[in-house]
């Protein structure tokens, strides 16, 4: 019951953290882009997607894929709903790298804590 009681945290974190940061987003004014993208899609979206993969790979929990493809997914289009502009490479390597090395950690973890 633990390891769904993670996932469907994780799983309401992500969208809450999308909602949250549109929201922001929509509600921007003139001269605040480049502090919104720094704060938002360069520091808290990659930081909280390498947190919950560490917590989720530690766990061993069954919604380790569907969160992220979820943070991947909320990192490539949150730039499209508020810039406009897809930057699907630079999303990818912002959401993608922070997972995969999360998940690392939760493994690493994992394997000695069941040593």
């Amino acid at each position: 019951m633990k390891k769904h009681r993670s996932g469907i945290i994780s799983l309401s974190v992500i969208l809450t953290e999308f909602i949250v940061f549109l929201v922001w987003g929509f509600n921007m004014g003139p001269g605040d882009e480049m502090g919104y993208g720094l704060i938002v899609i360069y520091g808290i979206m990659p930081l909280t997607a390498l947190i919950l993969s560490a917590l989720l790979s530690a766990k061993n929990s069954p919604y380790f894929f569907p969160v992220g493809l979820l943070a991947i997914l909320s990192h490539i289009f949150l730039p499209f709903f508020v810039y406009g502009s897809f930057e699907i490479g630079l999303s990818l390597c912002l959401s993608a790298i922070p997972y995969t090395v999360g998940s690392l950690i939760g493994t690493i973890s994992n394997a000695i804590r069941n040593k």
